[in-house]
């Protein structure tokens, strides 16, 4: 009876060593082209060939890219166990690659450069470019807000029709045809100060309206 026994534990092992369980790796390279990546295999350090990477969304030319760097710390998963047969997957932190104290609960996107997307615990939502931020919308843009607008920039450049319902303030001047004859507040001095004769000899002030 020990002898079957034993032998069924040599196949066993057999077996086992024939199969690749999840591994952990470290990015040694990267293809952006075919969208694969090789790993160092741990702790052996072994090099492995052109894996694919694993995303949550893909399809035919589109989906959700995030392509590792190398010096990432990946797992490597098997496809039916076949060692021939590896996908890149999930990435973790460690004591090179740092995390961020992210509070339990909010969901951050933070780029190397700095820039960010982050959903807070209490609803509000940051976002942050290092650079520039376009923009293009090929319908139209709607925007509702309950409270004000706040902006804050050098200059402002729109290109196109502008219209406004309600009161416009302005705490400067205020120019059309590109200051081709003054400003407004130029215009109502002129105005104000507009004569014109009196058929009974002199000259009248033209009243001043509330402008």
């Amino acid at each position: 009876m020990s002898q079957i026994t034993n032998a069924m534990r040599r196949e066993a092992a057999r077996v086992m060593g024939l199969l690749a369980l999840r591994r952990v790796g470290i990015v040694s390279s990267y293809d952006p082209i075919t969208y694969s990546a090789k790993v160092l295999i741990q702790p052996e350090n072994t090099e492995s060939g052109w894996l694919p990477i694993s995303t949550p969304w893909s399809g035919n030319s589109w989906g959700m890219f995030c392509p590792p760097t190398p010096g990432d710390i990946v797992e490597v998963d098997f496809q039916e166990g076949g060692k021939e047969a590896g996908i890149i997957g999930q990435r973790h932190y460690g004591n090179v690659l740092n995390p961020l104290p992210v509070p339990s609960g909010e969901f951050w996107l933070v780029h190397k450069s700095g820039s960010f997307l982050k959903f807070h615990n209490d609803g509000s939502v940051a976002l942050n470019t290092a650079g520039d931020l376009d923009a293009t919308v090929s319908g139209q843009a709607n925007l509702t807000v309950s409270g004000k607008i706040v902006a804050s920039a050098q200059e402002f450049d729109l290109t196109g029709n502008v219209k406004v319902t309600g009161d416009i303030t302005a705490s400067g001047d205020i120019y059309d045809l590109n200051g081709a004859y003054g400003n407004v507040g130029h215009i109502r001095t002129v105005y104000d100060s507009h004569t014109h004769s009196d058929p009974q000899g002199g000259n009248v002030s033209t009243p001043t309206p509330t402008l």
